[in-house]
């Protein structure tokens, strides 16, 4: 296991709240392309207070992401500044108008563009080497209102909505597909806010007698819906789901649950409380090695279905 605490900082809060958005998906997208996926290989979150500073933290459950991000504190988000409109960027800043509940002032996008490469030019600094951050006598410069919070609330847009379900199986199949639904989830989500600039809001699940549902919501901005149209989401949650459930992946995720351990490392193993509101069980890391095999997986996705809706419209895949 290899953890990880990085720092950075900017005084314009929201520009600082920008990259942060940019890094995490570069990372997040770096690691995907190379086959590694969230809650299989990896955990990695990003926050931004209100003092502007920047707290990226995320553990590699497997030797190939550790390699992979060997040279984080150092790994520049990507702006693409080259590409029409600053496309990595545009996107970003979608997904932060989507997250805010007022309007955002949006200030000169070329200054923009260079403060976010300065920010690149900085590496990220280990939380351990950090004294204060900022420091108390820190000088405020005049990047600081480059992006800020206004008093107006924000134009509502679409939400996208992805549901995944099983029905007429076991209870004990339906919480392993629960666990595995959750990390169908999280890939899908990823790819659904890095192509649409939309923002994750939140997954919950609904269990009933015969079925299992877990909703996934995210925000859209009217900065980017006019251009969001439902079979493009569509076609990216076929690609990924093909791309994440491939029998090599299924087996790491066998492997995965069933060497996972509540003593020695419980924030990498399913949250048992999660499971005991939705269920009414507890599964420990002995269910899991009984209930993940390679029997059991591909028939829990073989009746998994998926329904993605958007404006007053929506499309079932499988």
């Amino acid at each position: 296991m290899n953890h990880f605490s990085l720092v950075k900082y900017h005084p314009c809060v929201q520009l600082a709240h920008l990259y942060e958005h940019l890094f995490i998906t570069t990372v997040t997208e770096y690691l995907y392309h190379h086959g590694q996926y969230k809650l299989l290989d990896y955990a990695l979150n990003g926050e931004t207070h209100t003092s502007g500073v920047l707290l990226v933290q995320g553990e590699c459950y497997n030797t190939e992401v550790s390699t992979l991000l060997e040279n984080i504190a150092t790994m520049p988000a990507d702006l693409n500044s080259g590409s029409p409109g600053n496309l990595p960027v545009a996107k970003a800043m979608s997904q932060l108008l989507a997250e805010s509940a007022n309007d955002l002032y949006i200030g000169d996008p070329d200054e923009i563009i260079s403060e976010l490469a300065l920010l690149n030019s900085m590496p990220w600094k280990p939380l351990d080497t950090i004294d204060l951050l900022p420091k108390p006598a820190a000088t405020v410069n005049n990047s600081t209102d480059l992006i800020y919070e206004t008093n107006q609330s924000t134009k509502k847009a679409p939400n996208i909505e992805l549901s995944l379900s099983i029905t007429e199986q076991p209870i004990e199949l339906r919480i392993l597909w629960r666990e595995f639904a959750k990390y169908l989830s999280l890939s899908i989500g990823q790819a659904i806010c890095q192509r649409f600039g939309a923002y994750f809001l939140q997954e919950s699940a609904k269990n009933t007698l015969n079925a299992t549902v877990a909703t996934s919501i995210f925000l859209t901005s009217s900065y980017l819906q006019p251009k969001i149209k439902l079979e493009d989401i569509v076609t990216t949650v076929k690609h990924t789901f093909t791309t994440i459930t491939q029998p090599k992946v299924l087996h790491r995720f066998s492997q995965y649950l069933s060497s996972l351990s509540y003593a020695n490392n419980p924030l990498a193993a399913p949250d048992s409380s999660r499971i005991a509101q939705e269920f009414g069980i507890i599964v420990g890391a002995r269910g899991w090695r009984r209930l993940a095999t390679l029997e059991n997986l591909p028939q829990i996705l073989k009746v998994t279905r998926i329904a993605v809706a958007y404006e007053d419209a929506t499309i079932t895949i499988t």
